[in-house]
């Protein structure tokens, strides 16, 4: 009989210290904020070089007006400027494709559509690590120059492929 309520007290003191059976819930709204973008992800804002009025003319260019106006894009050294969430990144050696960009290559995307069904997933080129220590998903802002652009307007959903070098990264919210 003692041994009983010995491995009763034990459980129910297990049970009271994991706050089980006494009524404690966990808070939802704090898992969800951790999870929420900070304040500053404004991939489709104006000010980003595909944000949705930017996209939106662009997606409404011929072929050959989009092609002048990626030309135009490329020589626009640094000016580019855009938001997504981090993928991955890593470091390229010197006969690896796209090494003449930069030593450091990192990949990011705006999941959500910026217009439409229009998604962007962008590789980040740069002499110095990107995105060192940022765990996959993290949101991030970049400045660059535009090295290629591939719109592919047939695939659904229509996505575009940004190159990008020299680029310069920051951890939003932060």
């Amino acid at each position: 009989m003692r041994a009983a309520a010995t491995v009763f007290l034990s459980v129910a003191l297990l049970a009271g210290s994991l706050g089980l059976g006494t009524g404690c819930v966990p808070d939802r709204k704090k898992e969800t904020d951790l999870l929420k973008p900070p304040k500053s992800w404004q991939p489709k804002d104006d000010s980003m070089t595909f944000g949705s009025k930017n996209l939106d003319a662009f997606n409404s260019m011929s072929p050959d007006d989009r092609e002048a106006h990626v030309e135009a894009l490329k020589g626009k050294a640094g000016a580019f400027k855009g938001q997504a969430q981090f993928e991955r990144g890593s470091e390229l050696g010197a006969g690896i494709s796209n090494s003449q960009y930069g030593k450091f290559e990192a990949t990011a995307q705006v999941r959500e559509p910026v217009l439409y069904e229009i998604t962007i997933d962008y590789e980040l080129f740069a002499a110095e690590k990107l995105g060192h220590g940022y765990p996959s998903g993290t949101y991030v802002g970049f400045t660059g120059t535009v090295v290629e652009v591939e719109y592919r307007e047939e695939a659904k959903p229509r996505k575009l492929i940004v190159k990008l070098k020299d680029v310069s990264m920051e951890r939003l919210g932060s």
